[in-house]
This record gives structure tokens, sequence and C-alpha cells, in this order.
């Protein structure tokens, strides 16, 4: 293992806020973990698990007493249509092989920043399609018993934007499987894209043509965290039932509403917040993307405290407005 002292987490994070950290050690193997954990045992310090820190945000800016583990293993093996990706992996780079191979399932989720490894925490998703539904195991090390284990898909309790890795803090993940397909895939039912495909007069399009339009339409909504730090989209979209969208179709022109199959409806919280006027406006260290007022940025010397306060105001406004409630989507540490 890489052990390194006194490491600012900040430029690690695509928020760019955060402490520096008492010891961080880069996992560039599974067999490493063992190692790691004898070490955060003997110095009897907190530790947690960073992966690519595209949804993190650090709620104390203070030095950090305490152990960083970042998950940098490497790995993307094909049989067929199943494919073991390392957790280490860039994201978007698997997509693109994926892709590449004719494996059809995450093309939707193309552009997505972040590891491979941090995909089953929130169960990542984009245009309808989540990594739940393609995903065969997730290869962790369990903490509490020492042990590498494999976790099903049941195991992983997923539901919306969430997963036991989220709330049971023993797991780290090495490594995920997914079981892809060959058949064609469909065009995600979202009317951006099938807009896209209709400006350019494409019928029918490829695995390519699909990932493409993925990633030019998201270009146009998220900004790159690599120029703007942001950790992408801030709040989930909320669940709400049928009552609620037809209250909000009596009173605005085109709510942003998507049926779901158990009788719920999800409804755009990018479209509440924008329709409060919030869209592009400035909190100070803190602004909604100008493209989007879904993404919170930081500016430039943003504190939590700076941020907390942004958050909650807009949480409040749309709770106020339409009686929705708003939960943030990155994790909290």
């Amino acid at each position: 293992m890489h052990l390194r002292e006194d490491i600012p987490l900040a430029p690690l994070t695509t928020f760019r806020l955060g402490p520096s950290a008492r010891y961080l050690i880069d996992i560039r193997t599974k067999e490493e973990l063992p190692e790691a954990f004898a070490f955060i045992r003997e110095k009897r310090l907190p530790f947690f698990v960073l992966g690519g820190g595209s949804n993190i945000i650090f709620t104390d800016l203070h030095h950090f007493e305490g152990i960083v583990l970042r998950v940098e293993i490497p790995g993307f093996e094909v049989s067929g249509t199943t494919v073991r990706v390392g957790a280490g992996e860039d994201w978007d780079s698997v997509v693109e092989q994926c892709v590449s191979q004719g494996l059809s399932g995450i093309e939707a989720m193309s552009a997505i920043p972040g590891s491979a490894g941090a995909t089953p925490i929130q169960n990542v998703g984009a245009y309808g399609r989540e990594i739940a539904d393609v995903l065969e195991s997730v290869e962790v090390h369990d903490y509490l018993d020492n042990l590498l284990k494999t976790l099903s898909p049941e195991e992983c309790r997923f539901t919306y934007r969430d997963s036991i890795f989220r709330h049971e803090k023993r797991y780290v993940i090495t490594a995920i499987t997914l079981k892809l397909s060959e058949e064609k895939s469909s065009v995600p039912d979202y009317p951006g894209v099938k807009a896209f495909f209709g400006a350019r007069g494409i019928t029918d399009p490829s695995l390519a043509d699909i990932r493409s339009a993925i990633i030019e339409i998201r270009k146009t909504k998220l900004p790159d965290p690599k120029d703007v730090p942001s950790v992408g989209s801030f709040f989930k979209n909320p669940f709400v039932s049928e009552e609620v969208v037809l209250r909000l179709q009596e009173k605005y022109d085109a709510p942003i509403v998507f049926e779901q199959n158990d009788g719920k409806y999800k409804v755009g919280a990018g479209w509440l917040i924008d329709t409060l006027g919030l869209k592009g406006k400035s909190f100070g260290t803190i602004s909604t993307y100008p493209q989007n007022a879904l993404v919170l940025t930081n500016t430039g010397g943003a504190t939590y405290a700076e941020l907390a306060e942004v958050m909650t105001s807009i949480q409040k406004q749309v709770h106020e407005r339409f009686g929705i409630d708003l939960e943030p989507e990155p994790t909290f540490i």
C-alpha cells in the first residue's frame, strides 16, 4: 500500500471543498486492504473511503485526524456479455469500452464523472437507467469480518439513488460485475434525447449514436467539474402522488413529470428550482448553474456553512411553493 501524510482532500473532490487528512492510503490492489486495515486498527483512528470524489461533500473543513482510503484498483475483463471492472476505473471510460465492443445497457450513463466502484453506492443512474439494472454482483472487502465477499444485487438493497453502502460503512468496494447485452438498446424515452436525433434525422441510432447524444446533451446541462467545481445534480428528483401532479398541472404550464410503474410520479427537481427563478443565481461563493438549476457550483472559496445555507434555502422555498421536499444527492462526510 502507498501511505502519505497530511494530504489536502479538496483537490481530490469535484466540488473542491475539503480538509487535509492525517493519512491517505492509495489502494491499488485488493490484497493491500488487510494491511491497510491493520494500520487503521493500530492507529485507532477513524477512516473513510474515497473514490473519484465526484459525489462527496465534507461538512468539516478542519484537519481530519484520521485515515482516508483512496481506492484505485484497476481492471477491465470481458467474458461474453459479462464485464468485470476494477473499482478504480474511470466510469465513463468503462462505458466507452463497453459501447465500442457492442455491449449495451450502460450507454445512457455516459459522461457521469467518478470511479466505477462508486456507481453502486448511490445506485448511479441517468435517463431512466441505473446501475442496479445491469449489476450482477459487487465484490467488497468487509472491514468488520476482514474478508473479501461478493454481494448480490438483492444484498445491495438498491433503491432510487441509494444502497446498503450509504448506510453500512463496513464495505470497501473492490470490483463490480455487469451483465450487459449484445441486443440493440432502445433510445431513452426522454424529450431531449428524441429531439437530438430528430434534429439530425437519425431514425435508427446505434449504441455509439446514443452515447454521443447523451454526452452532447450533458455538456449543455452539466459543467465539466475540471473547469467548474460541482457534484453534478445536487438534489434528487422527488417522487410524488398523482394528486400532487394534478395540482402542479393546474397551476403551471408543462411541469417536468415522469410517471413510474408503481403509480408514483417523478418530478424534475431542476424544474422546481428553475420555476422559483433560481437558475443562474449567485449566492456569493455558491451559485446555481446558468444552464441547470439542479447544479450548485463552488465559485471559489466556498465553505460548508455557506453551501448548507444555500441548500437549506432552496429546500425551504421549494417546500413553501410546491409542498414538495427535496433531498440532497451527494454523500456528506
